[in-house]
């Protein structure tokens, strides 16, 4: 690694080699430290840099043009106004850095192979470019390759992303408003929680998308291709304004770790018929409120609060119920087909599971007539719950305590495993 002094005397070498005047040489270092170095309106252009150390640097308005960036460290750098067209960024790190109206036309920021040395072995390890929170406001990024990077909670608001390639790039809850994506490759992306508001998607492929807790309200995705997409369907009737103002809030609030935003606590709320398909709701407070009619097809619920609800003809074909707390309500004639009833792991501060789990509580619920079929409940408390002439077939039970269960003309000949109680 050079010294601070030699490498200001490279870049000073490199000026010349650009101007091809006598003395210049081509800069080419690895590893180099320019950590917290000032420096603006100069040319890098055509540098050779791979795993430069530029953390919390200001470079602004330098040309970084055709560099060799690869694995470069730029965390917190300050980089407004810069240029990096068709720089090589693969793997680079460069969360929280500001890049407000910087040039990234054709840059690569794909993940990166590195040969890591462990003993006597070479391997390869895949490094994803890190673009975390990173303020990319009004940059141009046209054609650019971001493949896989992660780039969640970044801001790219009027940023020009047309014809980028974000092939299973991770966007949740980033702020994507008024950004141009004409043309851009998302298929597979995660836009979970993404703001889109003005938007430009003119013959944008976002096949396979994760769009769940998008406001897509205003959004115009008539000429593009969401086919298979996570969420992405209209809704049946917009959400009202404030019950959309807690969704959006409670969407800030899973991808920021809690954070920002505020879980949604919608208890005693009269959400008739109201459409929360394809969401991400998990840890939501509904308790109490009148959900009859409304339409969870496919939604994470996991560890939401739901007690003494009135879930009449509620719809929720494939969600997903893990935790689920739903003590009390009445279900009568509901769908819940393909709805996992499953654990969550309860874990310590360093994420580590700590043996407990907790079990979706359908105590004293009421399922009469209710459509359960190929339900999965996994060890769920149902003590009192009843399911009268419900519809179980292909339901699996496993271990689940029956005992205290109503199933009164319900067709458990067609249940797919679980200890049936026999009648007395």
């Amino acid at each position: 690694m050079s010294s601070r002094s030699e490498l200001i005397e490279a870049i000073k070498l490199h000026q010349l080699y650009l101007n091809q005047k006598p003395g210049g040489r081509r800069m080419q270092m690895r590893n180099g430290n320019l950590s917290r170095i000032k420096m603006s309106k100069i040319s890098l252009q055509d540098a050779v840099l791979p795993s430069a150390n530029f953390i919390q640097a200001t470079a602004t308005e330098v040309c970084f043009d055709f560099c060799d960036l690869f694995g470069s460290n730029f965390i917190e750098a300050n980089l407004e106004g810069s240029s990096f067209q068709r720089a090589d960024l693969r793997g680079a790190n460069m969360a929280r850095a500001k890049l407000r109206g910087a040039n990234l036309t054709g840059i690569d920021l794909r993940a990166g192979i590195m040969v890591v040395v462990d003993g006597a072995q070479e391997r390869p390890v895949k490094r994803t470019t890190d673009m975390t929170n990173t303020d990319l406001e009004g940059a141009m990024m046209w054609g650019a390759n971001l493949s896989g990077a992660n780039m969640s909670g970044s801001r790219l608001a009027n940023t020009d992303m047309s014809d980028a390639n974000l092939f299973a790039v991770n966007l949740e809850g980033a702020d994507l408003t008024g950004c141009n994506l004409n043309g851009a490759k998302l298929r597979n992306a995660n836009l979970k929680g993404a703001k889109l508001k003005g938007c430009e998607l003119v013959g944008a492929d976002l096949s396979g998308a994760n769009l769940r807790n998008v406001d897509l309200t205003d959004v115009d995705l008539s000429q593009s291709n969401t086919s298979n997409s996570i969420g992405g369907g209209a809704p049946a009737a917009p959400l009202q304004d404030d019950i959309r103002d807690l969704v959006n809030g409670h969407s800030e609030w899973l991808s920021s770790g809690g954070k920002t935003g505020m879980p949604m606590i919608a208890a005693g709320r009269d959400l008739s018929g109201m459409d929360f398909s394809g969401m991400d709701l998990s840890g939501a407070v509904f308790d109490k409120c009148t959900l009859r009619g409304a339409l969870f097809v496919d939604t994470i619920l996991a560890m939401c609060s739901m007690r003494e609800a009135n879930m009449q003809k509620v719809r929720m074909n494939g969600a997903v119920m893990d935790g689920v707390r739903m003590a009390k309500s009445d279900c009568t004639e509901a769908v819940f087909q393909g709805v996992q009833f499953g654990g969550v792991d309860q874990r310590d501060k360093k994420g580590a599971k700590t043996g407990t789990v907790w079990r979706a509580d359908l105590t004293d619920t009421i399922f009469e007539q209710a459509d359960l079929r190929n339900s999965i409940f996994q060890e769920a408390q149902m003590k009192g719950a009843n399911l009268t002439k419900a519809n179980v077939a292909g339901v699996a039970f496993g271990d689940t305590d029956l005992n205290e269960v109503e199933l009164d003309g319900a067709n458990v000949g067609l249940v797919l495993n679980g200890n049936i109680p026999r009648k007395r």
